[in-house]
């Protein structure tokens, strides 16, 4: 893996260079524009360190001919100026389409930049398009679901699905670790899209046997807006799956920046023909908002949570909040803030005319099978029967809650011929409570909030007949001889 860096102060390149090497990178040092040009022409690199305070240029000039030249690999941005400016550095780079890994501020801690360039040969090693297109066919990809609601009155409006990749060696891992591999690639970009849109109109099924039917949104790259029969392959996968197309919405990132705009909006205008849903997602954070909303035809804007989360304590987050809020209601627009995660900021965004709200402070994505017990349990309603076993595609479904491979408990009956289903995490879940664990402790342990651990016990109670500890884990004991937890929070 090769590192080139670009430090108009030979001293610092050098440094760079011994860290890099000794992190078992490739890595070359240039301390002027020519030769930072002529390198990555000549022998490009995966990862350049760039710093923005240089002799005769800048490093936002540099990052402007990194996009020109359509760099994909990881960019580590560094230099001795305020925060302010770093920040504002780091979402030019992004804006322009470039993958900015980290900015780290000088005089360099060596320690942190060792850990970065690790992190980036490991990824390099594991994450590439070709493992993400063997761990699709595979199996190894799962989606958990988000709710957007308004809470007065208490109303479920939308499901968010998110994939996430369950590595047989790394564990869980995150899109945001594994997206920029599939993004590198068109096919794999593709067929990832592919599996996520298949496996959410299959969730859709699940949800209609749960008695849940509300749209689902899937997040979709603006690499995959380069091919003009997209809208046609969506359409036909709801069609086949029995999913009306006024009940799937597309996000579409707002800070991309698109290659094709004819293109792009060819595809977009079909989307909406069809009757999908159309979301610009983290708006505000590009520099070509208003543009794009005049030109596409988005049904929908969510607001980014980095205004979403400051709207409380920061007067221009709370003014480009007010604004945006206003900007939807006048061009009939749904508005969706991401990011709530308290009380304060619900109530806030509520006064302001806004009342659907995404995030934390509502519930963390949990998998299909548990949303009809969440939002039984957040509306005050009786929690629902156990659910007949869904009746989709198995190795579609296997990331919702693995409800099609799922070891078997004897029924409270007692009798061989019937047996109890438990999901992989409502096991993990029972596992760690019969070890003595309060919920506090299981929701660190596994990751997860701890409403969504309520909602996996109150699973695995109704499905057990057990009304209280003691009897659930009685019931569930055969099930758990021989698990093992890993120990802290993982992913």
């Amino acid at each position: 893996m090769r590192v080139l860096i670009f430090d108009d102060d030979e001293a610092i390149g050098r440094l760079v260079v011994r860290v890099a090497t000794a992190s078992g990178l490739e890595a070359t040092a240039v301390s002027d524009a020519d030769a930072f040009k002529q390198g990555l022409q000549t022998d490009p690199p995966q990862v350049i360190v760039l710093d923005l305070q240089l002799a005769g240029t800048d490093g936002v000039e540099q990052m402007r001919l990194l996009a020109s030249q359509q760099y994909t690999g990881a960019l580590v941005l560094m230099s001795g100026y305020d925060t302010r400016v770093l920040a504002t550095a780091q979402s030019v780079g992004k804006n322009l389409g470039l993958k900015v890994d980290r900015v780290l501020e000088k005089p360099l801690n060596v320690a942190e930049l060792g850990e970065v360039l690790e992190r980036l040969l490991l990824a390099s090693q594991t994450l590439s398009p070709e493992r993400l297109l063997t761990a699709i066919a595979n199996d190894e990809l799962i989606l958990d679901f988000q709710p957007i609601v308004s809470r007065q009155p208490k109303t479920l409006k939308k499901l968010e699905a998110l994939v996430r990749w369950e590595h047989p060696v790394l564990g869980w891992i995150p899109p945001d670790r594994f997206l920029p591999a599939a993004e590198s690639d068109t096919a794999t970009i593709d067929a990832l899209t592919d599996w996520v849109v298949g496996a959410t109109v299959d969730a859709y099924q699940v949800l209609a046997e749960l008695g849940v039917s509300v749209p689902l949104a899937v997040n979709v790259s603006v690499c995959n807006l380069h091919d003009l029969t997209l809208p046609d392959r969506i359409d036909q996968r709801l069609r086949a799956g029995g999913m009306t197309a006024q009940h799937l919405c597309l996000e579409i990132t707002e800070s991309a920046a698109f290659t094709d705009v004819a293109c792009t909006m060819d595809i977009l205008s079909r989307v909406r023909l069809k009757g999908m849903l159309l979301s610009i997602d983290d708006f505000g954070t590009g520099y070509s908002s208003l543009k794009m909303l005049r030109q596409m035809p988005f049904s929908e804007i969510k607001i980014d949570q980095s205004f979403v989360r400051d709207v409380t304590t920061s007067r221009d987050s709370r003014a480009i909040v007010k604004s945006i809020i206003g900007l939807a209601a006048n061009m009939e627009m749904t508005c969706v803030a991401e990011g709530v995660e308290t009380e304060e900021t619900a109530d806030l965004l509520e006064e302001l005319g806004l009342c659907n709200l995404q995030g934390y402070l509502i519930a963390r994505p949990m998998p299909v099978e548990a949303v009809s017990a969440w939002l039984a349990i957040w509306t005050g309603s009786t929690l629902p029967a156990p659910a007949t076993r869904p009746t989709g595609n198995p190795a579609a479904m296997r990331g919702h809650g693995e409800v099609f491979h799922t070891p078997s408990v004897p029924s409270p009956t007692g009798t061989e011929s019937d047996v109890v289903q438990l999901s992989p995490r409502q096991l993990e879940v029972m596992q760690l409570l019969s070890e003595g664990c309060p919920v506090k402790e299981i929701a660190y342990r596994l990751n997860l909030g701890i409403g969504t651990v309520k909602v996996h016990l109150s699973l695995a109670y109704s499905a057990l007949g057990a009304h209280n500890r003691i009897e659930a884990i009685k019931r569930a004991g055969p099930a758990l001889l021989g698990r093992q937890i890993k120990q802290g929070p993982i992913g």
